[in-house]
């Protein structure tokens, strides 16, 4: 069970780095110029440790979740 519970965490932050690469790598998304800057070297970096699932440092794991936060809402609003 436990061994499941991993390979679902390891399967949904996959999936969370190739939602924020995908994000940072949309032409059609306004980007600050600061983050324009680094945002497509940022995508490529974000794919290739996607693989690492919960492996990945924290602080990465962290920031994707920043990324993709915006974009997973389902807020209803007033």
């Amino acid at each position: 069970m436990r061994k499941e519970l991993r390979k679902r965490t390891n399967e949904r932050l996959y999936a969370d780095f190739k939602q924020a690469a995908g994000l940072l790598d949309d032409d059609n998304l306004l980007w600050d110029d600061d983050l324009n800057a680094i945002r497509r070297d940022l995508s490529r970096y974000l794919s290739a440790k996607a693989s690492l699932g919960a492996g990945n440092d924290p602080h990465l794991i962290q920031l994707v979740q920043t990324l993709i936060a915006d974009e997973n809402d389902i807020t209803i609003g007033d």
